[in-house]
């Protein structure tokens, strides 16, 4: 039986990531189709305009077989937290034969020759990037700047074909960051998974109007905002991922963004004292001071982003950094779940028949325990480890807080980690 396996959030599902799907089964002959999918907040420091087990059934009826969770602990991290975390639950299964991620580069040989060398300690390359960071560049440029100035005079193996500015472009796209995390992640645990890219088509990630039937997640989630009228999406997203949006705000669920959580985010800034304030992951250079006097005069999320962005510190980082307060995810949690240790399960979400089939494989095969039912599986595993029992921790508490932001009063009960049931579908429609 041949696997793919798919990293995904689907914030929401596009025809895009329909084409992805398809493109996936296509190029590696799946038999099945496994997703790793984003809880109810993004890798961008975001909410998910819809929660988890929605856009789990957006998934399985466009061509997804399996859906499994990745944790809030790696779905809201730097790119090598988050992929890291990603690749290491798809080695879990025992069952993955390839990876197929978009990307705006489209092909592997080059992301892997980049890949390669940026997890080499190259000390030429090492030195640039330090002193780009020193000068208070943000992590991402300071790599791509110092990426660079060595390939203009040194030239990095693989890349002999490109110019400096494209090796800039090759760095600079998200897909293409995210892609060569994955590679580097294969990489490090020594996986057999296979990779492959395919281009990404349509509107770029960045873009914010739906200016073509294959738009973007960003221009459908602006859209969406400004407007609160779902009808103006539907020649934008496939037919049932639509109506499964239609039918979560009609509900009193969704949608959800940045702004929904304003309340809950300035009001716990105000009232948190530093010391606590500096516990956070991300938070030191002084940030928590900044933090407090940004908190005081804002009144909005954008209000406080706009006091807090630097030069060094740039939006996504600062939009996770406020979901890691929000959690109480702490500088000793990054540790425990960093990029070099390994998850504690593997937490499904959702299948199909083809999914459950291979759902038998996955029970003799994986070297996570596997959690289809949380107060059933999983409490002898938070008995035994206390580094379960905080990565299920901080999952529950991210639902509770997610599920307090819904529209609808009535549908904000806590606990729903444990009370909502798999999602069980007959497949693609």
């Amino acid at each position: 039986m041949q696997v793919t396996g798919i990293i995904a959030e689907y914030n929401p599902l596009h025809y895009g990531h329909r084409h992805h799907l398809q493109e996936a089964r296509r190029l590696t002959g799946a038999d099945v189709l496994l997703c790793l999918l984003s809880g109810n907040f993004t890798q961008r420091g975001e909410p998910a305009v819809v929660n988890k087990w929605a856009r789990a059934r957006m998934a399985l009826e466009n061509g997804a077989d399996l859906v499994f969770e990745l944790p809030v602990v790696y779905a809201v991290r730097h790119a090598q937290g988050f992929a890291s975390g990603a690749v290491k639950l798809l080695e879990a299964t025992g069952v993955v034969d390839y990876l197929v991620f978009g990307s705006e580069h489209g092909r592997c040989t080059e992301l892997k020759a980049l890949a390669d060398f940026l997890a080499r300690e190259n000390l030429p390359f090492r030195e640039r990037l330090k002193t780009y960071l020193e000068q208070g560049y943000p992590f991402p440029a300071a790599r791509a700047q110092g990426l660079i100035d060595y390939h203009k005079e040194k030239g990095i193996p693989g890349l002999e074909g490109l110019t400096p500015e494209e090796v800039k472009d090759l760095i600079g796209h998200p897909n293409n960051i995210l892609g060569l995390e994955y590679l580097q992640a294969l990489a490090r645990t020594g996986s057999t998974i296979r990779p492959l890219t395919i281009p990404r088509l349509g509107a770029g990630y960045h873009e914010e109007k739906l200016t073509t039937p294959l738009a973007s997640a960003t221009a459908i989630r602006r859209t969406l905002h400004e407007s609160g009228r779902h009808a103006l999406l539907r020649r934008f997203m496939p037919p049932r991922a639509w109506q499964i949006l239609r039918e979560e705000i009609e509900a009193g669920r969704a949608p959800l963004f940045l702004d929904s959580f304003t309340s809950q985010i300035i009001s716990l800034l105000r009232r948190t004292p530093l010391a606590e304030l500096r516990r956070i992951d991300g938070v030191g250079e002084g940030l928590e001071n900044r933090l407090k006097d940004a908190a005081r005069s804002a009144g909005t999320i954008e209000d406080l982003l706009s006091g807090l962005k630097t030069k060094r510190y740039t939006r996504t980082r600062l939009q996770r950094l406020l979901f890691h307060f929000l959690f109480n995810f702490t500088g000793e949690d990054a540790s425990d779940f960093s990029p070099q240790k390994d998850p504690c399960y593997l937490r499904l979400l959702g299948f199909n028949p083809r999914g459950q089939r291979l759902l038998k494989f996955i029970k003799k095969r994986a070297t996570l325990p596997l959690i289809t039912k949380p107060a059933r599986d999983l409490l002898p595993h938070i008995r035994a480890s206390g580094r379960t029992a905080r990565m299920w921790e901080l999952e529950c508490l991210a639902t509770d807080l997610y599920v307090l932001a819904y529209p609808c009063p009535q549908a904000r009960r806590a606990g729903q980690d444990y009370t909502q049931p798999l999602v069980i579908t007959a497949g693609e429609r």
